[in-house]
């Protein structure tokens, strides 16, 4: 097995890596603060060609596996934690399913204005009482002639308040349950439709997220994204990808802890010596490296299973994305511990990280339920 970038790959993370230094990670601080959509920060991922990555060309995408993908999203997420995530529910949880499972006139439609930067995409699945719990939604749409009408509601969506086109999750034949849901896309501005204010969060405040409304919400028959009742199963594809992507979201804030605590410990002094001397702090620092190494190997297998269509790949994205987001968390706490009373305070990168990482263990399925799918899928291999 040959664990070796290739040098385009090399040379595709310096030049990504310089661009989200330069340009993405000075906007961090101020996005987070007073809670800021980055919409020039994903308008330059569209141009740069990061978010078309792995798409087809004739929509706007180009040549890119989910590793390389994989790879520059850890670059991202180390700048900046919430234009990672905004991104990631555009160009991932709302492109990838209609590119998988849309028709000719709904990817020519809306991929390439959303893998340009120019447009914003957004998935609604979870309700006020539903939200690991997919068959408990009771977000409905009923056939009226050639057009359909939707009612409930959604809450938690991220990029809620800016998106200008939904992916939206109802059921169509309730009593079928995972063989009743269907996706609908439902565009800003439809009759019917409407959203809530941007909710207060702890952490990632510069991704918006909000409650979402359908009201007698009529939508046309070209609406329907993939096959009317086979929602919950296209949904499972598309989650897949997600899982991924927030398993590199806690990644890449992982690996700012790491350099941000090493940094710190090589500077500060305490008792006559930098805190580095120290052994609680090098244990803390071997920790961090060796729970970032594992887990982005198993990122990266997961994304190699994903390219090959392994459907292993569902298994490995739940493991990935476990492992990596429980362990941020804790690199997380432990690089505010090496910061101490500093690392409590605004305006250290450490705090916002300690904020942003927990998202990780409850976005794309919670902690819980990764250990659910993956006892599932391993009981079923015996």
């Amino acid at each position: 097995m040959d664990f070796e970038f290739t040098e385009e790959q090399k040379k595709l993370k310096e030049s990504f890596a310089k661009l989200c230094e330069k340009e993405i990670a000075p906007r961090a601080e101020y996005i987070d603060k007073e809670a800021v959509f980055p919409r020039e920060s994903i308008a330059l991922l569209g141009t740069s060609g990061f978010l078309g990555m792995g798409f087809p060309e004739e929509y706007g995408g180009n040549s890119g596996d989910p590793i390389t993908k994989a790879m520059l999203g850890e670059e991202l997420a180390k700048a900046c934690a919430a234009t990672y995530l905004s991104a990631g529910a555009s160009a991932g949880l709302f492109a990838v399913p209609v590119w998988k499972f849309g028709t000719e006139a709904q990817k020519k439609k809306y991929l390439p204005d959303i893998l340009a930067g120019k447009k914003i995409g957004a998935l609604a699945i979870t309700e006020p009482h539903a939200g690991s719990d997919v068959l408990g939604i009771k977000t409905s749409a009923r056939r009226q002639g050639t057009a359909w009408v939707i009612n409930g509601s959604k809450t938690f969506i991220t990029n809620g308040p800016v998106a200008d086109s939904y992916v939206v999750v109802a059921y169509t034949e309730k009593e079928k349950k995972r063989d009743g849901i269907t996706l609908f896309l439902v565009d800003n501005g439809t009759k019917g439709f409407s959203r809530g204010k941007p909710l207060e969060k702890l952490g990632v405040r510069g991704s918006p997220t909000s409650e979402l409304f359908f009201d007698d919400c009529v939508v046309p028959e070209g609406s329907v994204l993939g096959s009317v009742n086979n929602g919950f199963y296209e949904l499972a594809q598309t989650l897949t990808h997600g899982r991924i992507g927030m398993a590199v979201y806690s990644l890449g804030i992982a690996q700012a802890c790491l350099e941000e605590s090493i940094n710190y410990a090589q500077d500060r002094t305490a008792f006559g010596r930098k805190i580095s001397y120290f052994q609680d702090i090098h244990f803390k620092i071997a920790d961090m490296k060796m729970y970032i190494d594992v887990g982005r190997e198993l990122i990266y297998k997961a994304a190699w299973m994903l390219s090959q269509d392994d459907p292993q790949s569902i298994l490995f994205a739940s493991i990935a994305k476990l492992f990596m987001s429980e362990h941020a968390t804790k690199i997380a706490s432990d690089a505010v511990q090496i910061f101490g009373g500093y690392g409590f305070m605004k305006g250290y990168k450490v705090e916002r990280l300690y904020r942003d990482a927990k998202l990780g263990e409850i976005g794309e399925g919670t902690s819980e339920i990764q250990r659910a799918i993956i006892t599932k899928l391993v009981e079923d291999q015996y």
